[in-house]
């Protein structure tokens, strides 16, 4: 039989060269004839319709070496599902590959990065990642023929993280590896090249499992359809290349984790396509107004940081962001970086920041109209400032390292600065004192040594006048004062349940509400809307951070949709949005929540790549 068919390969190779004729082979009555093409079948033969179980068998076990790199464009159809494309890149040697995957008639909607020690995971339609540490096993990779009755399989090191579809495809010395006989049934040119369909039926069963078609010079599969495990005609799934690439150089940035912009699908194997950020005209006001952020590039050994800000009509996704404008600070940005606190009644920043490499000497500076103005300078470090409620005063904390801390106030214009920690009408043995909040134009003052029943006092800044205001357990979580100073809003722990509590009370200690209790992790970063009528804060455990926000009569309690390992936020001046800073696995993203029907938008600006940190986001009006 073999010397009859042979010839007739060669007949048939030579006839496609010259023209569009398309040849398929079959023994079996029920494949469906594929329409002609301009194929080249490349290379030699080695297998053919009178090829036996074993050797079908032998050339899928060795497939893994008959390449080294591989470039695969395909799709993949479920029944009653829409069709995907999926393209992979995969370096074997590296144990590193490359998978996008999206609509067939669409842009890339997601990626999946190894490099032989990491694993990538993005959505590219949410900038949303993770990274993790990628274990591909031993090599070299040296699949056995199966063994009667036993049924364990030794799967190449990438066929998993693959994915399983793909991975049946570029990998079928796993499935070699399974009890059960191969049937030639036909040739076919696959994406330019000679395959031999096969169906593969389990010992056990009387109809076919799945069948392929099988790249007679490599062993990879270039079309695969699945039926009932238990054997069956109906096709239930189907994956077919439209183009497939052996042995091309695939530089390592390829599959690096870091990503400096959207992926996309690409014509061509060797070039990389991103989504352009659109950049939009300058523009001088803007209804929703402005976010200002610190951007890091990451550069090592040192980070290169700057200010910028955009308008926030951009960075909710209301309209394509502008060039970012760059905000000249007085002093060179380092690791150790403090927000810009806003007046609640100027449009005017507090800005706490050393000004010597030892971080020794720290200015409080007074932001406003993209120009500064030093206030004071201590050799002390600075705790963000807090504003008074009308605007005239900054309080701050200065800290020596050793475990002692002053509380100061200043007025806007850098007069009559006041120590206020150092009245004698505050008990001496509550000291260091701890500033939480304004209250009207007192501060909120407690000890801060944390573990027993203390004493919150109120200290009017005019003249130092001290009132206590109710006894409480001293924690370390602080007291945050409503936006019309009426209210109070801290989290509470229960040392016996271990239980954190989140509250509201008045100015007198007593509780008006509790909004929400968590059984573990921790509860932090309280924050309210800029009408009091929403809470937000975040509840982080030892893996992932998640930002709630409730209503302050203490209903609509919804978590936001962004998790990752830390997170920030900041309300938006009209409370209907939030702006979520957070660190995932491509770097430290912003992202913009509607708070009315919780959609997330990516904040991206043209010049800043995705793999460059977004750093206390703040929104002024």
């Amino acid at each position: 039989m073999r010397r009859i068919i042979t010839p007739f390969f060669i007949l048939t190779l030579l006839l496609t060269s010259c023209g569009t004729l398309e040849v398929t082979l079959t023994n079996s009555d029920e494949l469906t004839q594929t329409p002609a093409s301009d194929s080249r079948a490349a290379g030699p033969v080695p297998l053919g319709l009178d090829a036996t179980s074993d050797e079908i068998r032998q050339l899928l076990l060795d497939s893994p070496s008959k390449w080294t790199t591989l470039f695969m464009d395909a799709q993949v159809t479920d029944a009653n599902d829409i069709p995907r494309r999926v393209q992979i890149w995969v370096d074997q040697p590296a144990l590193s590959f490359r998978v996008l995957s999206g609509p067939a008639d669409g842009s890339a909607e997601s990626l999946r990065a190894v490099d032989g020690v990491s694993q990538l995971d993005l959505n590219i339609a949410t900038g949303e990642s993770s990274i993790a540490p990628f274990s591909g096993g031993d090599t070299p990779y040296t699949p056995q023929p199966p063994v009667l009755g036993d049924n364990s399989i030794e799967s190449h090191p990438l066929s998993s993280a693959v994915n399983s579809r793909l991975g049946t495809l570029l990998f079928p010395s796993d499935i070699a590896q399974n009890e059960g006989t191969f049937k030639p049934v036909g040739m076919e040119v696959i994406a330019y090249r000679l395959a031999l369909i096969v169906e593969w039926t389990h010992i056990q069963n009387e109809l076919p499992s799945y069948r392929a078609w099988v790249d007679v010079s490599t062993g990879v599969l270039l079309r695969y359809q699945q039926f009932e495990k238990s054997g069956g005609t109906e096709i239930l799934s189907e994956i077919i290349a439209a183009r497939v690439d052996y042995d091309l150089q695939f530089p390592s940035s390829l599959f690096s984790p870091v990503v400096s912009a959207m992926p996309n699908f690409v014509g061509d194997p060797l070039e990389t396509v991103t989504v352009a950020v659109t950049p939009a005209a300058s523009v001088e006001s803007d209804p929703f107004g402005w976010v200002y952020s610190f951007v890091a590039d990451n550069s090592y050994p040192v980070r290169v940081m700057r200010l910028v800000s955009l308008p926030a009509a951009c960075v909710i996704g209301a309209s394509d962001c502008p060039e970012p404008e760059i905000i000249k600070t007085p002093v060179e940005l380092t690791s150790s970086l403090q927000p810009l606190v806003w007046s609640p009644t100027r449009n005017e920043a507090a800005w706490a920041y050393p000004i010597n490499a030892d971080q020794r000497i720290w200015t409080l500076y007074l932001f406003r109209q993209k120009a500064w103005r030093e206030l004071v300078q201590m050799d002390r470090y600075m705790d963000p400032p807090m504003w008074s409620r009308d605007g005239e005063w900054i309080a701050f904390r200065v800290q020596d390292g050793v475990g002692g801390s002053e509380v100061f106030a200043i007025r806007r214009d850098g007069s009559d600065l006041k120590e206020l920690t150092a009245s004698e009408e505050l008990p001496a043995q509550g000291r260091p004192y701890v500033m939480d909040a304004w209250l009207g134009e007192n501060v909120v003052l407690r000890s801060g040594k944390p573990g027993g029943t203390g004493t919150v006092y109120l200290m009017r800044v005019g003249d130092g006048f001290v009132k206590p205001l109710f006894d409480t357990l001293l924690t370390k979580a602080p007291f945050i004062e409503s936006p019309d100073g009426t209210l109070l809003a801290t989290v509470d722990y229960d040392t016996n349940s271990q239980k954190q509590l989140v509250k509201i009370i008045t100015p007198d200690g007593k509780t008006l509400r509790d909004l929400a209790t968590f059984a573990s992790g921790s509860v932090m970063g309280l924050a309210w809307s800029p009408d009091g009528a929403q809470l937000g804060f975040s509840h982080r455990t030892d893996s992932t951070s998640s930002v709630y926000v409730i209503d302050s009569d203490g209903r609509n309690l919804r978590q936001l949709p962004i998790s990752a390992t830390d997170t920030q936020f900041v309300f938006s001046p009209d409370g209907k949005y939030i702006l979520i800073q957070t660190i995932d696995g491509t770097g430290e993203h912003l992202y913009a929540i509607d708070l009315s029907t919780l959609q997330s938008h990516l904040v991206q600006a043209p010049g800043i790549p995705l793999n460059e940190s977004w750093m206390l986001p703040t929104w002024v009006k």
